[in-house]
């Protein structure tokens, strides 16, 4: 996981704690990444593996009673643009469907990539929202009940 942390492609969308972060030591991620993985509590993370191998990264997080939170990413780069980042989003949306009343995901918006996948999987168009000082689209999927 630190790997996909120094790739300068998901640098720019992606980080431990800094954007743009050059170097992201292991330590950082353990420390971030480790008490999700042993004890996971209001953040719950997943590998998304291709022929039993990590390829990338999914969480939901719990934003209130009816809402959660996705993020997600390819961390290799020759697994990027396959389909896999969707297929990830519909499973993990499948997953949680039957606890919540929506799901949200906030890519920047100049994350042009992220964006058409979010959409292909079902998320649509909620607004805008600054986070960390950058302009991002929230994109939702509301389930009836």
């Amino acid at each position: 996981m630190r790997n996909w942390f120094l790739e300068p492609e998901l640098q720019e969308w992606v980080w431990c704690d800094d954007k743009g972060e050059p170097s992201v030591p292991l330590e950082r991620v353990i420390e971030k990444y480790g008490p999700r993985v042993k004890n996971p509590t209001d953040v719950f993370p997943y590998f998304i593996l291709r022929d039993g191998e990590p390829i990338g990264f999914i969480q939901y997080y719990i934003q209130d009673e009816t809402t959660i939170g996705l993020d997600m990413w390819i961390g290799v780069l020759r697994e990027r643009n396959h389909g896999y980042g969707t297929e990830a989003l519909k499973q993990m949306v499948q997953l949680i469907h039957n606890y919540v009343k929506e799901v949200f995901i906030d890519p920047e918006e100049a994350n042009k990539r992220a964006v058409k996948c979010y959409q292909k999987a079902g998320f649509q168009y909620s607004g805008e929202i600054i986070e960390d000082g950058y302009k991002c689209l929230l994109l939702k999927i509301r389930f009836e009940d």
